[in-house]
This record gives structure tokens, C-alpha cells and sequence, in this order.
């Protein structure tokens, strides 16, 4: 069950950062699906957060809970500023009058929440891939190590990706408005963010490898 949450959740980003090109109805559909899963997530994760209180914290249990309480206070902020611009599903709402600010926050926090979910990403990838590391149900054992391989390998792209989307513009909020190229094929900006994906997860991945070194 995690793992389907986990893939599907994966599945989702990059298709909720293609919003223009996807239209609004399904990004709002998408983002919709996309909170149910994550309270779900955290739901099943929940003996997780009732430990956060406990226990001694390692510089990896450190990060990793940092990260974490900022990526929930932005999974809430993220969908709510959503609900507050809705032109479709959540009509109903009375938001009038905060959409324009509603939208800032919503361009803003949606390429911090993609990258900083990336970098979740990797620092739980050897968990979520365990079971082909393992060779369970007949999988090759080598396949996980092959999975982490490619995203290492889609890295590099990644940071020419990074900088092509505009991420730095977006991230330090010099960029107001979201610029698309509706003449690009869905596949390539899908292509692009996966190698943004793989670039801060393979960061995470490596982040995680050595806090737990110390």
C-alpha cells in the first residue's frame, strides 16, 4: 500500500507542474487526488509523527524530520492557496477577493514543494526500493541498484533542466508569472521534470547516505 501511495504521489508532480498545458480542470483534479494521497500518506505514517517527540536525533534524523515538518506545512499551504484560485471544482468556496494573492503563493511554494519532494524522494528511495533490492517475487535483484544507476545518469540533464524551466527565477520569487510553450510536446516538459526529479533526488539519495555516515 505505501508503495503504491509513494509511485502514484511520484506519478502526479510532474503532471501537477505541466498545469497549463494539462488545463485547468485536470490540474485541479490532479490536485485534489494529490492531497487525498498525501493524507493518506500520512495517515499510514502516522507512527512516525507520534515519534518525532521521542528518542535520540542523529544528524540524519534531524534532517530528515526538518524536512519533512516543512514539506507538510507546505502539502497544507500548497492545496489550500489551489482551492482559494479554483475557477472549477471549489467555485462554492467563499475565497473572493485573495485569488491574486492566492496565486503568488501558489506559484511559489508549487516549485519549492517539487524540488524539496524530490529530495524527500531520495533519502527514502533505498526503502521504497527494497523489495527489488531484495529480489522479491521473483525480481531481479540488481533492479534496484539499476533504478538508482539511471537516476544518477539523468542528473546531469537534470541541472541543464533545472535552469531551462526557470527554477531559479520561481524559487526566489523573481519570476511573478508561469511561462509555458504550448507548441512543446506534453512528453518533453514531462522528460524535463523528471530529470529535475532525479537531480535533487540522487542529492537526497547521496544527502542521506552520508548523515547516516555520521
Amino acid at each position: 500500500m505505501n508503495r503504491i501511495i509513494d509511485f502514484s504521489m511520484v506519478l502526479l508532480l510532474p503532471l501537477l507542474m505541466a498545469y497549463s498545458l494539462i488545463g485547468e480542470v485536470f490540474h485541479e483534479i490532479a490536485g485534489t487526488v494529490m492531497l487525498i494521497l498525501f493524507i493518506i500518506h500520512l495517515i499510514l505514517h502516522r507512527k512516525w509523527w507520534k515519534a518525532v517527540p521521542k528518542g535520540k536525533y542523529t544528524a540524519y534524523r534531524t534532517v530528515t524530520t526538518v524536512l519533512n515538518i516543512v514539506l507538510l506545512v507546505l502539502m497544507i499551504m500548497q492545496p489550500l492557496s489551489g482551492i482559494a484560485m479554483s475557477h472549477h471544482l471549489y467555485t462554492f468556496l467563499p475565497f473572493t477577493g485573495i485569488a491574486w494573492a492566492a496565486r503568488d503563493i501558489h506559484l511559489f511554494l508549487g516549485y519549492w514543494s517539487y524540488v524539496l519532494m524530490d529530495i524527500h524522494l531520495g533519502f527514502h528511495i533505498a526503502l521504497i526500493l527494497r523489495g527489488l533490492r531484495k529480489g522479491e517475487e521473483g525480481k531481479p535483484v540488481f533492479a534496484g541498484k539499476v533504478f538508482t544507476a539511471l537516476m544518477f545518469a539523468a542528473s546531469p540533464y537534470g541541472i541543464y533542466a533545472f535552469i531551462k524551466r526557470g527554477f531559479p527565477g520561481y524559487m526566489l520569487r523573481q519570476t511573478m508569472f508561469a511561462y509555458f510553450d504550448f507548441g512543446e510536446p506534453l512528453l518533453f516538459f514531462i522528460l524535463d521534470y523528471l530529470a529535475i526529479m532525479a537531480l535533487f533526488a540522487a542529492a537526497g539519495y547521496s544527502a542521506g547516505k552520508l548523515l547516516k555516515s555520521k
